[in-house]
């Protein structure tokens, strides 16, 4: 596709929305009072749709349970009493090997020792992923010559996502229940609101621009993904090809992101017409410049100052509008891991040795995590050193080992607390096993929202939201209808899935609504409502896995 010169007149920044009007039309627009008043309608109304739908899908499911004459489908991991009763779920605890406690002395306090080891086995997961796996990742894209958009949406979608990936195969092949799942719908509301709210508060009132396009791209697909699952476990059965589906919905993906340079021109194309048609006389912003610099150059220094002492020819490339949006390509595929993080990661480990200095807490941190970092250091080759790169595949190969056997005994560990605490594994995975896993999400957010790159921050969750569900939902099921399962079929337990689902389709609807409404930046409003929004959602889907509304759950089988 051949660009124009007019593409340096289209290809402008979240000043060139389609939901934003032009300069000369800002003193008609409503005061920062009002925007939020809007944003405080968003509460109320999200908890009446979402207590609408449920109640109209809980007297429908009554409606079914009363004609089957059944509660639950019966070739699930269900049991049923010779009486007749009630069919009931296997403890997942029952998969795993026997505990250190008892029952007894877990609910006499002896739990809190199993909260402590799942948060400290989570900061371990983050280690393995930011100093081993990502940087293999990395190599092994680099030496495959893949399309950085393509490298950022599988490779290091993987290294981000790596613990819900393994949590979903557990879930899948050894407890056959439903925390892998919960994990992921869970994670995934986590980083939407979650980790954007937290995003925003950091930055409190400096507002961070938004690009618009990159946001609805992921967006739009994010809701067809959630459509997509909420139809694969509405009957609460997997068969083999909705699984193979999820996956081929996660190929188109990757097509979508290796032409998007060509999609973004096209539609930025649209963008200015219907601008030109609907205000006439009217011109926008400087395609290229914000507050008197270019995008490119105000974002890149944040970085570190990488591209600083770029060649004078790549930086007259960079005047063009084609180049300057491959380089803004270059750096919103790129993941938190891969670019800031690449920072963080180098300055720990030239620490490894020797205490930090930047504060009580970090040092807290450091001698905390220094047993497990001096394990990996000695188990692990760093492929990040240059006489070490080499071997990058077997770098790739411990890790994936190590993650594996780390979210192995996390997943037990948030097992025996939802036992104890006589909660289903879905809502242990949609709460603490979620946040527990998107932890390092929210420090890397946090770091690059600071930075000034609020764009990079909010595709990289959308992005590994979108291979959460795709790719670490789709292959396990996958495998597991065709070679684990004599009717080719994967059962989920929780009707109340479904429902949740329902809810985080909403959730990707409201962020939209809320950067339309803050006119594409991120502040102290988006991060305040996105907050809000995180915990009755939570609480919602809490109290819907619970049975408070209805039975959706079944019970545990004593």
């Amino acid at each position: 596709l051949t660009m124009p010169d007019t593409m340096s007149v289209v290809t402008r920044r979240s000043a060139v929305s389609p939901f934003s009007r032009p300069s000369s039309l800002a003193a008609a627009l409503p005061r920062m009072s009002s925007k939020r008043r809007r944003l405080l309608w968003l509460v109320p109304v999200f908890v009446i749709v979402q207590v609408a739908f449920f109640q109209r899908q809980q007297a429908s499911s009554d409606g079914a349970r009363a004609e089957d004459g059944q509660l639950l489908a019966p070739s699930r991991r269900l049991l049923q009493d010779s009486d007749g009763r009630p069919d009931c779920v296997r403890p997942s605890i029952e998969d795993f090997p026997g505990d250190f406690f008892t029952q007894e002395q877990r609910q006499q306090g002896g739990v809190v020792i199993h909260f402590i080891i799942v948060i400290y086995l989570c900061g371990v997961l983050g280690y393995i992923c930011d100093d081993y796996f990502v940087p293999s990742l990395e190599i092994i894209a680099e030496s495959l010559n893949v399309p950085s958009d393509v490298a950022g949406a599988t490779f290091m979608a993987v290294g981000t996502s790596a613990p819900e990936l393994f949590s979903s195969i557990i879930g899948s092949f050894i407890t056959e229940g439903d925390i892998g799942l919960g994990t992921i719908v869970g994670s995934a509301v986590f980083n939407i609101l979650g980790v954007t709210g937290v995003a925003g508060l950091a930055v409190w009132k400096n507002d961070v621009p938004i690009d618009w396009f990159p946001i609805t791209r992921d967006c739009l697909m994010y809701a067809l993904t959630v459509l997509a699952l909420i139809g694969v476990i509405s009957n609460n059965v997997v068969e083999w090809y909705e699984a193979l589906i999820l996956i081929l919905m996660f190929g188109a993906y990757i097509v979508v992101l290796y032409f998007n340079t060509q999609i973004e021109y096209l539609a930025l194309l649209q963008v200015e017409a219907l601008r030109n048609r609907w205000f006439p006389g009217t011109v926008g912003p400087n395609p290229t410049k914000a507050n008197g610099k270019s995008v490119v150059e105000e974002s890149t220094p944040l970085l570190g100052g990488v591209d600083e002492e770029a060649p004078a020819e790549h930086r007259s490339r960079r005047d063009s509008a084609m180049s300057a949006g491959e380089e803004r390509l270059r750096r919103d595929s790129v993941l938190l891991t891969g670019s800031v993080c690449k920072i963080v990661e180098q300055e720990e480990h030239e620490s490894l040795w020797s205490m930090p200095d930047e504060g009580s807490v970090t040092q807290v941190l450091w001698v905390l995590f220094w047993p497990a970092r001096l394990l990996l250091h000695f188990t692990v080759p760093d492929c990040r050193r240059p006489s070490v790169r080499k071997w990058f595949p077997l770098t790739f190969t411990l890790s994936v080992v190590w993650i594996g056997a780390v979210s192995y005994v996390t997943v037990w560990m948030v097992t025996i607390i939802g036992f104890t605490l006589g909660i289903p594994d879905s809502v242990a995975g949609i709460t603490l096993l979620a946040a527990g896993t998107s932890i390092p999400e929210v420090f890397s957010s946090v770091i690059v929202a600071r930075s000034g790159l609020g764009n990079m921050a909010i595709c990289n969750l959308l992005g590994s939201n979108i291979f959460d569900v795709l790719f670490c939902l789709g292959v396990p099921w996958l495998f597991k209808a065709l070679f684990a399962s004599t009717s080719h079929e994967v059962f989920i337990n929780s009707a109340a899935m479904t429902y949740t689902s329902v809810t985080l389709l909403s959730t990707v609807v409201l962020l939209f609504v809320i950067f339309v409404l803050t006119r594409w930046t991120l502040n102290y409003k988006v991060g305040f409502a996105c907050v809000v929004m995180y915990v009755i959602f939570i609480t919602l889907a809490c109290m819907y896995e619970l049975n408070v509304f209805g039975d959706f759950n079944p019970p545990t089988c004593t």
